[in-house]
């Protein structure tokens, strides 16, 4: 399956392309740290998670872990995900994801915080513990 291609734009928009997973990666990461109605043209793109950043668990990070998986499933390349919250704290949440791909399975290693009202997410490739 081609994953696409497109311009890198993380750190900063330097023209240079992604393709393939990478691109994946971080087509998601820009989807997850996006509030979902930010964008004029597309209300329905980006995610709920930031606006859990902070708040308290009361369900253990349950709520927090199917908000990924039906965002990361907004993804056209993403046919199912599954997420597993393995750290909350006060301001950001760390999570393991599998992703069922046309390509196969990518396991992930998320985490994200809230600094300063920015949301700083990061993603990687890795293998989750615990999701099978």
């Amino acid at each position: 399956m081609n994953l696409g291609t497109d311009f890198a734009a993380r750190p900063v928009l330097s023209g240079a392309l992604l393709s393939g997973r990478e691109l994946l990666l971080e087509s998601l990461a820009r989807r997850l740290r996006t509030r979902k109605g930010a964008l004029f043209y597309d209300p329905t793109y980006g995610s709920y998670l930031p606006d859990c950043l902070g708040e308290s668990y009361q369900d253990g990070g349950a709520a927090v872990a199917a908000i990924c998986e039906l965002d990361l499933e907004e993804d056209p390349r993403v046919f199912e995900a599954r997420v597993r919250v393995t750290a909350l704290g006060l301001e950001g949440v760390a999570l393991e994801a599998r992703l069922v791909t046309e390509d196969g399975p990518i396991d992930l290693i998320l985490s994200a915080e809230q600094a300063g009202g920015l949301i700083k997410l990061e993603i990687q490739e890795g293998a989750p513990y615990g999701l099978e």
